[in-house]
């Protein structure tokens, strides 16, 4: 096909036209099957994506102390022993966690620092470097900000200690965290004043952070680890990275069920039409031959017909999926994806992030197949003779 036919454009639009209830039918499975399957691409690739960019963020290694299978502080003599294994080229002890405000049934996340302590965080980075921060003062995030004002801690928090006795800490300013809103929650202050707040010695922290010079050798390094401190628990970035690939692989499962049932009604379409043409539809093309249309006309004709059909249909579904998922936030699909122990759909943007190899895959699997099975039973009754054809 050299050039369009704009006349057999036109019989196919009018074709469509006229048969309009039985193809809003398969316009509406079509679309269902695209926007279905480009909604659970469009989720899992933005997600994978932006846990790709939180885990680049963090440390290469983090070692935590275990004692009778729970997280207990660990000593920072610790820290030299590890530093003589091979590969590793700094480390640094890290005193962080969690902390609830009863008052606002919120969880801030808390981070000590040292001024010249190297960080991993380049959010982390520029805010030292902005702000020199004294023992007694802390920087917050905006949303941090806002749950202490609705506290009425305007200019100060008030962090209750394990021993019942209070901790006065200075806001000294708040920071925007952007798009990182797994940092929405997030407290900076200083490592000394932040043992107070969780109970720790001078030389004791929550974690070991460790870089490795040479990314190949994470999972080496952590098996030596693990070896050498049986009862810690031992985190690379690999680790981070396979857990989250074997939790999108599950939930993929899941997912995709729903997918097999459009799946399944859209090739139940695809077999009909494949199967042959109704009575009405072999007259109509018997009359075309009968009035000198050859078989490449026609096949232009269906041709044009299923183009416009499918590549609407297309068109609309992947609409559909990337309003529903990065205008909408994806509502209830977006929960199969949320594990509170290690996902929170509420701290993910779900920010525009496209796989094309999934767009190719999806038309692949949807529009050949569809103008395929309408062009074969065409073909086939295109050839015959339009007396045979008619009667």
């Amino acid at each position: 096909m050299n050039k369009i036919n704009f006349y057999l454009l036109e019989y196919a639009y009018s074709y469509i036209v006229r048969h309009k209830n039985k193809n809003i039918f398969i316009v509406t499975v079509f679309t269902l099957l695209v926007a279905l399957l480009s909604t659970l691409f469009f989720i899992t690739s933005s997600l994978q994506y932006e846990l790709k960019e939180r885990i680049s963020n963090q440390s290469d290694i983090v070692i935590q102390n275990y004692k009778a299978g729970m997280p207990a502080a660990i000593d920072t003599a610790l820290l030299d022993k590890l530093l003589e294994i091979e590969g590793i080229t700094a480390g640094k002890l890290e005193v962080k966690g969690k902390y609830y405000f009863s008052q606002k049934k919120s969880t801030f996340y808390l981070l000590g620092v040292d001024a010249f302590e190297m960080q991993d965080d380049p959010l982390i980075v520029k805010l030292l470097d902005q702000y020199d921060l004294s023992d007694s003062e802390m920087l917050v995030s905006k949303n941090v900000k806002d749950v202490m004002n609705q506290a009425y801690y305007k200019e100060y928090f008030n962090f209750i200690k394990p021993d019942g006795s209070l901790q006065k800490v200075t806001i000294k300013a708040a920071f925007d965290v952007g798009n990182r809103v797994e940092l929405k929650n997030l407290i900076i202050m200083s490592k000394d004043t932040l043992r107070k707040i969780f109970g720790y010695s001078a030389n004791k922290g929550s974690d070991i952070a460790l870089s490795v010079a040479n990314k190949n050798e994470l999972d080496f390094i952590s098996s030596k680890i693990r070896l050498l401190l049986p009862n810690a628990k031992v985190t690379s970035k690999d680790d981070l990275l396979l857990e989250y690939d074997r939790l999108f692989d599950y939930d993929s499962g899941v997912f995709l069920s729903l997918f097999v049932i459009a799946l399944f009604t859209f090739f139940i379409i695809i077999y009909d039409k494949a199967n042959g043409l109704s009575s009405e539809e072999k007259r109509e093309i018997g009359i075309l031959k009968a009035i000198g249309w050859c078989v490449e006309d026609v096949l232009h004709a269906k041709f044009y017909e299923a183009s416009l059909l499918s590549f609407f249909a297309f068109t609309l579904g992947i609409a559909i999926a990337f309003v529903y998922v990065f205008v909408f936030k994806a509502p209830l699909l977006g929960a199969i994806f949320t594990h509170e122990n290690m996902l929170d759909i509420q701290n993910f943007q779900l920010n525009v992030h496209i796989e094309l190899s999934y767009i190719l895959l999806i038309f692949l699997l949807s529009v050949p197949v569809y103008i395929a099975a309408t062009l074969i039973p065409s073909w086939r009754v295109a050839t015959l003779d339009a007396d045979e054809v008619m009667r």
